[in-house]
């Protein structure tokens, strides 16, 4: 049974440092739900936990009914869990379709072959610069190929973080408008965001984290009209 994502008083930091302070969140199969909040909340070592960079202190995180919490990275890629992480991250030495094959390791060729057609119809640019290091892309372009690799690697969980950060807004906007296209809406998402209007316009729900615990818990639509209403939550401030 498909059960999605469920994280129940999950506890994490960094050395004797708690940083995340019993967080319940979830997440329904197919569901499009964003974690907000401003610089520091902890927004992004919640994803890094999830995707098993980081072992839980206390509480629980299951994917479709499996315990994750503490999983191996390579196995939870396995299982379908794949992060876009904040800043891009594409591997600058490799040239463009390197990068994505990476996305493709231990798999199929032909899924390999029926990723990079689809990666390519969607984004051009990035198959008139196949063979150029990754590294020599704009900051939009290496955001297609942290997207592209998402693509091919056929996520059923997958979490972005700060898909906005350092990009024009334009752009930004442009990239949140296809979300919809480049994956399968059966893909359960987990959307980190400091943009929270963009965020709102695109997630059902949304959580916000202030210091490591959950202030606010609600469906989008109560407050896309009117973002600042969110700023006692998201801030701290009336």
């Amino acid at each position: 049974m498909m059960t999605g994502l469920e994280i129940t008083n999950l506890k994490v930091g960094y050395s004797r440092n708690e940083v995340i302070h019993g967080l319940d969140l979830k997440v329904n199969p197919g569901e499009k739900v964003a974690l907000l909040g401003a610089n520091g909340a902890g927004k992004s070592t919640v994803l890094r936990t999830i995707s098993g960079l980081l072992t839980p202190t206390e509480g629980s995180i299951t994917f479709n009914g499996e315990e994750i919490g503490g999983s191996n990275p390579a196995n939870l890629v396995e299982m379908g869990v794949i992060q876009v992480p904040e800043g891009r991250r594409v591997f600058p030495g490799l040239n463009v379709e390197d990068n994505l094959k990476v996305a493709n390791y231990g798999k199929s060729p032909d899924l390999l072959e029926e990723g990079l057609e689809a990666v390519y119809k969607k984004f051009p640019i990035l198959q008139e610069r196949r063979k150029q290091a990754a590294g020599l892309l704009s900051g939009g372009q290496q955001q297609m190929l942290s997207l592209s690799r998402a693509i091919i690697a056929k996520p059923k969980l997958l979490l972005i973080d700060e898909m906005s950060l350092g990009l024009a807004p334009l752009l930004v906007k442009d990239f949140y408008e296809q979300l919809a296209d480049l994956f399968s809406e059966d893909v359960t998402l987990l959307l980190v965001e400091q943009n929270a209007g963009l965020a709102l316009k695109y997630c059902s729900r949304f959580y916000v984290l202030r210091n490591g615990e959950l202030v606010l818990e609600s469906n989008s639509e109560d407050y896309k009209d009117n973002p600042t209403a969110l700023q006692s939550a998201y801030l701290g401030v009336d």
